[in-house]
């Protein structure tokens, strides 16, 4: 069996039991149901089963037990949301390309440039191996391209963008660099002490991957019709109703009012108004008079 369509019944299966728990001829029934879709193999027997249960628990660390009780099978313990659910997605995206050979005019995709994925491999490999990498970084800022020498920590998602977040050997700080603006990458021997940075904790309140302005409640007023539309993708974790009616909603947040931010409430222009804090609300007051001041 080619090594997509295993995997992919793996997560088959964790997605099927993540929303309920099902007995085996559920699975086989939702399985079968998808492989028509698919066009792919994903026709189980028992024992075949019982082997991806035992594969789904080392290689993903989600125990899937048989509850007798219940005659089904479940999920041992909660599993985090957006690493297997982003997992999915991709493949997923990755079925649905290889069968577009088929429908080429169907299925419409975006041109993009490069993300610099290229690196990713390496950069976590460093990371694991606590190696100290040399890269060739391509600012947008700068008109030349600067060397850095780097500890790396963590990769980063944000924006549709992949970012290396790192400790600076010159500048003595934490930096994060673009994946996609690292024109070489070099891993050396040279190691380093592991480096105690809870990424996830520092960029809790972020809205990006800046956090230089200090994190506070913000209020946003949305009109009813757009607010339908921030409720199915909320702009942050933090998101919170605060105050509805027929007109608009009121939301909350507690976030670090960077500019990436400021750029965000202005794309929604006329449906969305700042209420809080003051300070917020006459940097975009601000931005809209210079917008303004285009047009006369």
């Amino acid at each position: 069996m080619a090594k997509r369509e295993y995997i992919q019944r793996h997560l088959l299966i964790i997605k099927k039991l993540k929303s309920k728990p099902c007995n085996f001829e559920e699975i086989c029934k939702y399985l079968l149901t998808q492989q028509e879709i698919t066009g792919d193999n994903f026709d189980i027997s028992q024992r075949t089963f019982q082997r991806d249960l035992k594969e789904i628990n080392t290689i993903y660390g989600i125990e899937i037990r048989y509850n007798k009780k219940e005659e089904h099978y479940e999920i041992a313990e909660e599993v985090e949301e957006k690493p297997f659910e982003r997992i999915i997605e991709a493949f997923e995206t990755l079925s649905a390309l290889n069968f577009s050979n088929h429908v080429s005019n169907k299925l419409i995709l975006e041109r993009r440039a490069g993300k610099g994925t290229e690196h990713m491999h390496g950069l976590l490999y460093a990371i694991e191996s606590n190696l100290e990498i040399v890269i060739k970084h391509q600012s947008y800022w700068k008109e030349s391209a600067e060397v850095r020498t780097l500890q790396p920590i963590a990769i980063k998602e944000s924006q549709n963008r992949w970012y290396l977040i790192c400790f600076d050997t010159v500048k003595k700080d934490f930096r994060n660099f673009a994946l996609d603006r690292i024109i070489s990458l070099e891993i050396s021997t040279q190691k380093f002490k592991p480096i105690i940075h809870d990424v996830t904790a520092y960029y809790q309140n972020a809205f990006g991957i800046e956090t230089y302005e200090t994190a506070t409640k913000i209020i946003l007023n949305f009109n009813a019709f757009q607010a339908r539309y921030i409720k199915s993708l909320p702009l942050h974790s933090s998101q919170k109703i605060v105050f509805e009616n027929q007109d608009y909603c009121q939301f909350e947040y507690f976030m670090h009012p960077t500019n990436d931010f400021i750029m965000e409430i202005m794309k929604y222009g006329e449906n969305v108004k700042v209420e809080e804090p003051l300070e917020l609300k006459q940097k975009v007051k601000h931005k809209i008079q210079e917008m303004l001041s285009l047009y006369k």
